[in-house]
């Protein structure tokens, strides 16, 4: 009786304490399947190499830049682009539209972040930008740190420099969707003469595709051909001379990415335009910390990098054709057209 009634306190013993095993160990779950939030980069981001450039690069197209739109499924790590919304500034690149993707790209919970921008040429091996950097919410909120290209020029796969420091130093800088209305002024054409600082109001909102949708109202006058003095944007039934924007347009689609977006749309009667923007500082440089061609030259170029209100550059022409903008150095993204002084316009 007795080793019976040992065996049972024994026996009662062990359930008790399996009980609270039990219960520790689901204490112990719940603490380790505790969430880790992801930082959240969705968005424009404008990556600018700051050192490491070949001059061959910086002889050509400036800085080597990659305008993109970041997208990340919630709480996931990985990272993809909007390819048709992401353009550059690298020599390299010859073919210029719809072809620099971001694959195998992440971002940790401590804001570690990797971008790989892989270029893809006609006929050639792609080459690579891989951009490692650690993110800090700012503001501005930016990504800093190294990066790689790709070995051997402009048609190697593999990745150069893999030693500390990598091929040189960049940061990216964020953007938020573009959702209000600025006032501005339209510059003059690219090449020619023709009038400058006339006002201009857009209304613009970024849609659930990251397109743009949105009115362009002309308020100042000058706005004519050189030719026939005739207006360049008709009147509408309200007396006011509006560019609406247009979806699937054959020119392009109005979209933003990185610092810069474009705008495309029509008048009452049909006129096809294209405007081309860029976020700027107050002194007329661009907008993302890094990216320093001032506009006047007797400036720093740096002045609120990254922060909002930010101020537009915008220029306007009738289209015929698809820009490829990034190549075209007159244009949003080329690097050495951003030196012109246009006319700016700022938030409100």
């Amino acid at each position: 009786m007795i080793k019976f009634y040992r065996l049972s306190s024994l026996t009662l013993i062990l359930k008790r304490t399996g009980l609270a095993l039990a219960c520790l160990a689901s204490a112990g779950i719940g603490i380790a399947s505790a969430t880790v939030q992801v930082p959240v980069v969705q968005g424009r981001w404008e990556f600018v190499v700051t050192t490491g450039d070949l001059t061959s690069q910086t002889d050509t197209m400036g800085q080597s830049i990659f305008s993109t739109y970041l997208l990340q499924a919630p709480d996931s790590t990985a990272l993809t682009n909007i390819s048709p919304f992401t353009f550059d500034t690298v020599a390299c690149d010859t073919q210029s539209y719809n072809n620099v993707t971001v694959a195998d790209s992440t971002i940790d919970a401590s804001g570690n972040v990797v971008v790989d921008f892989t270029v893809t040429l006609s006929g050639q091996t792609p080459f690579h930008y891989v951009f490692s950097g650690v993110l800090a919410q700012g503001p501005p909120t930016v990504i800093t740190g190294t990066y790689q290209r790709s070995a051997g020029g402009c048609t190697q796969g593999s990745l150069g420099t893999t030693t500390p420091g990598g091929d040189g130093t960049f940061t990216a800088t964020y953007f938020p969707d573009l959702s209000g209305t600025w006032v501005g002024a339209f510059d003059a054409p690219d090449t020619g003469n023709g009038p400058t600082g006339v006002t201009a109001s857009f209304t613009l909102t970024t849609n659930p595709d990251k397109t743009l949708s949105g009115t362009i109202d002309i308020l100042g006058s000058g706005l004519v051909s050189p030719i026939s003095g005739a207006a360049c944007i008709a009147t509408d039934g309200t007396g006011t001379r509006r560019i609406t924007l247009q979806p699937n347009m054959a020119e392009g689609v109005s979209q933003s990415s990185g610092a810069g977006f474009e705008l495309f749309g029509t008048d009452s009667v049909g006129t096809r335009v294209w405007v081309n923007a860029m976020a700027t500082n107050p002194d007329g440089s661009i907008a993302a910390v890094g990216e320093d061609n001032p506009s006047p030259t007797s400036t720093t170029g740096t002045v609120n990098d990254g922060t909002a209100p930010f101020l537009l550059i915008t220029k306007t022409k009738k289209v015929s054709k698809r820009q490829d903008g990034q190549h075209d150095q007159d244009g949003q993204r080329g690097q050495h057209g951003r030196n012109n002084p246009l006319s700016r316009s700022s938030e409100r």
